[in-house]
């Protein structure tokens, strides 16, 4: 058996999940991990399958027959192991402006902050209809990590910038 990352983009409109997953059906695939958005006029997903190493060919080849997507397809290796490292959620909220994923991002990579997940979106405050963002990801720190000094530039960068954040084992 083999792992392998589907992603594929188009034009949204129905059926587009049902014709790839039927596809990963039909070669014995299962998908372990999925993540599906439309984005305006358009539709993604990614997905993490396992499949049969014979079934692979046909897979690949049933894939690029579907025109009206986009479509990449990627082997991966094994899970590294993530034992030495712990896992956090980490969300923030603000006035919606440019720069507030880089800023956070950055931070994480001075401390070799892995991203494991992150979902961001805008939404209306309800009483000023002013744009909040919103964003919720999972992070991992490793276990070595001087977590004080982090959590101080964290709450550093959050007040400076008015942003409300988060910093959760989990």
């Amino acid at each position: 058996m083999k792992k392998i990352i589907i992603n594929a983009f188009g034009s949204d409109k129905p059926g587009i999940v049902s014709k790839i997953s039927g596809i990963i059906n039909l070669c014995k695939g299962n998908v372990e991990v999925s993540k599906m958005i439309q984005l305006e006029s358009e539709f993604t997903l990614l997905m993490l399958v396992k499949i049969p190493n014979e079934k692979m060919k046909k897979l690949f080849t049933s894939l690029e027959r579907i025109k009206e997507l986009e479509i990449s397809v990627k082997i991966t290796d094994k899970k590294t192991n993530t034992n030495d490292y712990k896992k956090y959620s980490f969300s923030i909220n603000a006035a919606d402006n440019e720069g507030i994923i880089y800023v956070f991002s950055n931070l994480f990579k001075k401390h070799n902050i892995n991203i494991i997940s992150m979902d961001t979106f805008v939404k209306n405050a309800p009483v000023t209809g002013s744009p909040i963002f919103y964003l919720d990801s999972i992070i991992i720190l490793h276990k070595q990590i001087n977590l004080k000094n982090f959590k101080t530039e964290l709450t550093e960068i959050a007040n400076n910038n008015n942003i409300e954040h988060k910093l959760k084992l989990i």
